[in-house]
């Protein structure tokens, strides 16, 4: 029988600020976010992976190959980042935890092995924060002080973990097109909205365990994708904040794109680039403005 009943959504305060404005009065933020999922993505299904040794060589191609261009092309542009790291990827690749500090960037939670936490038990994903972090600290010298949820699964008491554990933001959600506040009963977290627009995945994404897809779509069209969305985001005052893999966007033809690309955003003078910790503090400064 049909259920026509009407379901209970999540008890969470969504907060928009008003009167937002980006430093310095530019019309839009910028954040260049990487999900450098590594051998865990593979991992995060199944950890029988562990033994595909080709889907392991095309996700550890993202960290070997991808990351020092990465990195490379952000000194050239002077583009700070942030690096959502899986806590397991981080352990096994400390030499690039350690380039993407020197340069300057900032490294975020991404889970331990990019787990899914929709649908976990809050102990269990209380379980895997605690563990991750444990380990980002130890690696980076601090507490991460962000999270982006793996495959985009977030639930109430994954907010209120996050809020219990004194993280600034989450950068997960889709609603809004600024920075804004969410009101846990844990306290409060700096939302920083993304977009499947601005997901790589979506154009690119590819996966060899177990017969996954393949897209291929030509870079040129990931192009104009992205220099339209920013031109909006522009116009109407939001944030540009991109979900980047560098097992993907790190390949040669789609790597000299984006640098076409970002080259012709930076020449914009109105246009803020920051890190998502800085833009999660740019939102805390506008939320106590009287």
């Amino acid at each position: 029988m049909v259920d026509l009943s009407s379901p209970t959504y999540p008890d969470l305060a969504f907060r928009e600020l008003p009167g937002f404005q980006w430093p310095d009065g530019a019309s839009c933020g910028v954040t260049l976010a990487w999900h450098v999922d590594g051998e865990a993505g593979p991992m995060a299904s199944d950890r029988r992976a562990a033994t595909h040794v080709a889907a392991i060589s095309e996700a550890a191609y993202g960290v070997t190959t991808a990351m020092p261009r990465i990195l490379a092309l952000h000194r050239e542009l002077e583009i700070p980042g942030t690096f959502f790291v899986p806590a397991h990827v981080a352990e096994r690749h400390p030499a690039m935890i350690e380039a993407i500090l020197k340069d300057g960037h900032e490294v975020a939670h991404h889970g331990y092995m990019h787990e899914n936490v929709f649908g976990m038990e809050a102990g269990d994903q209380r379980a895997v924060f605690e563990h991750a972090s444990a380990i980002l600290e130890r690696l980076t010298g601090h507490a991460p002080r962000g999270w982006s949820a793996p495959a985009w699964g977030v639930s109430v008491e994954t907010l209120e973990i996050m809020a219990s554990l004194g993280m600034l933001y989450d950068a997960s959600l889709m609603e809004h097109d600024r920075p804004h506040m969410i009101d846990t009963t844990s306290g409060s977290l700096v939302e920083l909205p993304i977009s499947m627009v601005l997901d790589d995945w979506a154009l690119f994404g590819s996966s060899i365990y177990w017969g996954g897809d393949v897209a291929l779509v030509p870079a040129g069209t990931a192009e104009a994708v992205w220099r339209e969305e920013f031109d909006g985001l522009r116009h109407y005052g939001g944030l540009f904040h991109t979900t980047f893999h560098p097992n993907l966007m790190g390949r040669p033809g789609r790597l000299l794109m984006l640098g076409r690309l970002l080259g012709s955003m930076r020449e914009q003078s109105d246009v803020w680039w920051g890190t998502c910790t800085q833009a999660a503090e740019h939102a805390v400064t506008m939320e106590q403005k009287p």
